[in-house]
């Protein structure tokens, strides 16, 4: 094997491991970043924050939309309501909820809370 032959293959073997290491890093990066949610036990009902990485965006302690402050009445409706938030963020869109948007979700908007 000629030494210009070896040494092109060196090359391609040391981009190739560097770029592999660029990309691993970028991925681990981007998983810290994640933006997720989750529940707050309140002393009347739950909230919901939703943060990125360990970062808190959004800390939610009544029902977005209702009059008052009402607090939802279980985890996961909190957890529903921060999943649909979260869902607008990703897409671009304002993370603001309408009273349509908690009825589609079941959340009870008659003030019954």
């Amino acid at each position: 094997m000629s030494s210009v032959r070896k040494f092109v293959i060196v090359i391609a073997l040391f981009l190739v491991v560097c770029f592999a290491y660029a990309l691993n890093n970028q991925t681990l990066k981007g998983k810290e970043q994640l933006i997720h949610s989750e529940a707050v036990l309140l002393k009347e009902g739950y909230g919901y924050q939703i943060l990125k990485g360990e970062k808190i965006l959004i800390l939610q302690k009544f029902i977005p939309g209702l009059p008052g402050k009402q607090t939802f009445k279980t985890k996961q409706q909190a957890i529903s309501v921060a999943n649909l938030v979260i869902d607008k963020i990703e897409r671009g869109e304002s993370p603001i909820l309408k009273s349509s948007d908690l009825s589609k979700l079941n959340i009870s908007i008659t003030g019954n809370y």
